[in-house]
């Protein structure tokens, strides 16, 4: 702001000053001109400054995100291990944390898939082709609230009606290996 007024001010008293010389005269006219071109300047600056884009709001007011510490709970992390220590790589893969969404494919009933974007604990699918051949939830304290009974009982529904089997592990049954042997040799032939 202060370069714009020194340069409105310096061309105002050289023009208003007294011709007395033709160099006197061309120095004038040229610091004139640099005032000019020093305000403009200024002054594009300014609207410069305050023009700026409409701020887009992509994320609600207030909220805060940060990265989590683990794609899974201790559990879920130890069920993971004990699955992938008792699958053949060459023949299965253990997907953690999926969506219903990337196993399963709405085909009729119209409307939005909002049922498929439930995640399950786990998806083992076929190493090769990735064709999903079982659901594993993991069942803690929290799956005895109401809510959650509903959801398990949709994905339950989900997966029967696409026909992909789902084994449901309490924890107790989740760190007994030999039942989690047992479990993935009936499901996975």
């Amino acid at each position: 702001m202060m370069l714009l007024g020194g340069a409105v001010i310096t061309a105002l008293s050289f023009l208003l000053a007294p011709l007395d010389d033709p160099t006197a005269q061309a120095v004038r006219w040229a610091v004139f001109t640099f005032g000019v071109v020093c305000a403009a300047a200024a002054v594009l600056v300014l609207v410069l400054s305050f023009r700026r884009p409409p701020a887009r709001k992509l994320l609600p007011e207030g909220a805060e995100y940060c990265k989590k510490r683990s794609l899974m709970s201790p559990p879920e992390l130890r069920l993971y291990r004990t699955l992938c220590a008792l699958t053949d790589p060459r023949r299965v893969i253990v997907l953690p944390q999926m969506a219903l969404a990337g196993i399963v494919d709405k085909i009729s009933g119209g409307g939005f898939r909002n049922e498929l974007f439930r995640i399950v604990d786990f998806c083992i699918a076929d190493s090769l082709t990735f064709e999903p051949l079982l659901v594993i939830e993991l069942n803690d304290a929290s799956h005895e609230r109401e809510e959650r009974k509903l959801r398990d009982d949709k994905v339950s529904a989900i997966c029967d009606d696409a026909g992909l089997p789902l084994l449901t592990l309490s924890l107790a049954e989740a760190a007994d290996e030999r039942y989690v042997r047992g479990e993935l040799k009936k499901r996975l032939k």
